[in-house]
């Protein structure tokens, strides 16, 4: 089928699009923002929009036992392995509307403009609408999907708990009538690499690069592993600011701001030794509000640290270089740095064929391409379960986890079409 036929196609279908992201916004407002917990009513409303808009466009519409989401335009063998394209439905509380969204409607906008041209696919190709993969409702990322592929015992619904509310997953699961034991019975999981040839996630840019570089669209090779201690404190000793010479002192926030001083050194000189995509950040930083004043030496400070890079190598030498630096800190100012927990995740390569072929069809488009690193997201999960995955971004004004993204539909369009372009090649 011609590119222009593809192309012109998506433009009809772009008002379709924004009436999608008009309504769930509307129907999940919270303030400035949106909030849509994972597995919530406002989640379900999303979900449910999501099916709604299926039937309506004569496709086909199911969840999965976690809750996922499926619509389906049919292939002409309904046996053969589908394809999947699709992101996450839930938000950060008051955060933007295009974060996960965007790549659903992405999924329904291209399926939409294959049903306007009378397309038939050689296999089914399949829009996913995830649920929890944002880690800041029970704790950990990718739920939704690490459910689907099986890479999430489903015994962990029953311990994970919803940080605002305290209940468990599977207590807000049965909320919402889903069928709990049936997803502790599942003797396979619902996305396998026998059924599912590949997955395609479209998603903001969640980052200022392409605002940078003014283009609308990137193709990411990598997403980056991390290494985070997110409760980490520093224990010295209460004093009178005016009455403890500087030898004699244990202040817990000087040892803090040391150490965070030598990170960002290293990290400085990762970057002048040109290690790629390397990024380091102290996301909390403070002393304990109910002790601290302007005339106390600090007896204990929390903070956190998140490193993130694209090879394993990297971030194994910054998480020993990390607990080096706070023992040689600590020993010197009479300090005691507890680290905590030290949680992350491995780097993930995505599909070099998919990427290519993404960069092709852009480019047979005239759609203007970057390459880079991206951040963390469910097609890493789909990567490490087996099933090729790859990604096209899309051009985000003012970063994401906040009420200011401001995607252009124009943009969303150049992504699309790249998406629709690359899922009929690959069919």
């Amino acid at each position: 089928m011609q590119l222009d036929n593809i192309a012109q196609a998506i433009d009809k279908r772009l008002s379709f699009a924004a009436d999608l992201f008009a309504e769930l916004e509307a129907q999940t407002k919270d303030g400035d923002g949106v909030t849509r917990p994972a597995w919530s009513e406002a989640d379900q409303r999303a979900a449910t929009l999501v099916a709604d808009t299926a039937h309506a466009l004569d496709l086909e519409a199911e969840y999965d036992n976690a809750g996922n989401v499926y619509v389906t335009l049919p292939g002409q063998d309904r046996s053969a392995p589908s394809l999947l394209t699709g992101s996450h439905l839930d938000s950060v509380p008051k955060g933007g509307n295009f974060d996960g969204y965007a790549g659903v409607v992405a999924g329904l906008t291209a399926l939409a403009a294959f049903r306007d041209l009378g397309v038939t696919p050689a296999c089914d190709i399949r829009t996913v609408g995830l649920r929890g993969e944002e880690s800041v409702w029970y704790g950990i990322a990718y739920i939704g999907s690490r459910l689907a592929v099986g890479s999430l015992d489903t015994s962990e619904i029953d311990r994970l708990r919803r940080g605002d509310t305290g209940r468990t997953l599977s207590a807000h699961m049965e909320d919402l009538k889903l069928d709990v034991a049936a997803l502790h019975d599942e003797t396979e999981p619902y996305i396998t690499p026998e059924n599912t040839k590949g997955f395609l996630e479209l998603h903001i840019e969640q980052g200022p690069v392409l605002v940078d570089r003014a283009l609308s669209v990137a193709i990411p090779t990598v997403i980056r592993g991390n290494v985070r201690f997110p409760f980490a404190r520093c224990y010295g000793e209460y004093a009178h600011s005016a009455a403890v010479p500087r030898e004699l002192r244990r202040d817990a926030l000087l040892a803090v701001v040391e150490l965070v001083g030598a990170l960002d050194r290293m990290w400085q000189d990762y970057e002048a030794n040109n290690v790629p995509d390397t990024v380091f950040t102290v996301g909390q930083l403070y002393t304990d509000a109910e002790q601290h004043a302007m005339t106390k030496v600090p007896g204990e400070c929390a903070f956190s640290l998140n490193f993130g890079g694209t090879t394993e190598a990297f971030l194994d030498e910054v998480r020993s270089r990390t607990m080096a630096y706070a023992a040689e800190i600590g020993d010197r100012r009479n300090v005691e740095f507890q680290l905590g927990e030290c949680v992350g995740s491995n780097p993930t390569l995505l599909d070099a064929a998919l990427c290519d072929g993404l960069l092709a069809q852009a480019g047979a488009l005239g759609i203007p391409t970057h390459t880079m690193a991206t951040v963390g997201h469910d097609a890493s999960i789909f990567a490490r379960a087996g099933i090729p995955a790859a990604m096209v971004l899309v051009r985000n004004q003012h970063g994401s986890h906040n009420a200011a993204e401001a995607m252009e539909m124009a943009d969303f369009g150049l992504g699309v079409k790249t998406l629709a372009a690359m899922l009929l090649n690959l069919a």
